[in-house]
């Protein structure tokens, strides 16, 4: 992994850059430029989610038909972070537009235990999500001089930037809202001495071995709004999470991943 982790406005740059080198078609510059602002332009690449890039996907996903076209200069850019070394594993698989809601039943009880269950945080993690509220907040002052400038051109019919800069702030204030709602809600985990603990749960240490490949891992399960793939943290959400949440040192586990199957010894779970 590349020493120098860029931030997103320095990654939109190196990206636009290597494509003119690479004489390929440009890609939307406009639907990066939105990315960019839901994640938050001073943020690394490192601290973007897995779950932030789904929950992009699914505000866009909001807009029909042209969803997919929209999302594909997106992919393309997170493929990229991935080629040059900066994160370990891809976000662009997270990319995808949500399915018709057949099971809407089911996911709207999910939601609600988790609702129910509360946000569970580490310090960092809640200082985190602070940071990036604050962050937000700036982009908001930014985007309302950008719409301020473009209701001065007094064709609203076909006012592109007029259309992008009010789209860019239904997305800032729909994610402001989104953070301050799990920071209300929010449980600060008490930072303890490291420790066995019974069974996994938020905010454990766990360890496991590969069964298959005898390669061992060591991932630290936090609450979805935490989650850094890069420094091995893993939502609770994510089918590898959900799989060790109530197991014990000595469990077996298998785990159904989009690409086969998991088999996993736990050797250790702390506090």
């Amino acid at each position: 992994m590349s020493d120098e982790i860029p931030s997103l406005t320095e990654a939109l740059t190196l990206f636009v850059t290597s494509k003119k080198e690479s004489k390929k078609e440009p890609e939307n510059h406009q639907e990066l430029g939105r990315f960019v602002a839901w994640c938050g332009r001073t943020r690394t690449v490192l601290e973007v989610s897995p779950d932030e890039v789904a929950q992009y996907a699914h505000q866009i996903g909001k807009g029909g038909v042209e969803s997919a076209q929209r999302l594909s200069p997106v992919k393309s850019f997170l493929a990229f972070w991935k080629q040059e070394g900066w994160i370990e594993a891809s976000l662009a698989a997270h990319l995808r537009i949500p399915r018709a809601r057949r099971g809407s039943t089911g996911a709207a009880s999910t939601s609600k235990n988790d609702q129910d269950q509360g946000t569970k945080l580490s310090q960092e993690g809640y200082d985190n999500l602070v940071a990036q509220v604050d962050l937000l907040k700036g982009e908001r002052v930014g985007v309302v001089a950008d719409i301020k400038r473009a209701m001065e051109d007094k064709d609203f019919r076909e006012n592109a930037p007029l259309d992008a800069a009010k789209e860019r702030q239904g997305i800032i204030e729909s994610r402001i809202r989104e953070l301050e709602a799990g920071l209300a809600s929010a449980e600060i985990l008490a930072k303890k001495p490291s420790a066995p603990a019974r069974k996994a749960a938020v905010g454990t240490k766990v360890r496991l071995k590969d069964l298959e490949s005898g390669k061992k891992y060591t991932y630290i399960l936090v609450d979805v709004r935490e989650a850094d793939v890069g420094t091995g943290k893993i939502s609770t959400t994510s089918p590898v999470g959900r799989g060790l949440l109530d197991r014990s040192v000595g469990d077996e586990v298998t785990i159904d991943v989009p690409k086969g199957k998991l088999h996993y010894l736990i050797e250790g779970v702390a506090t």
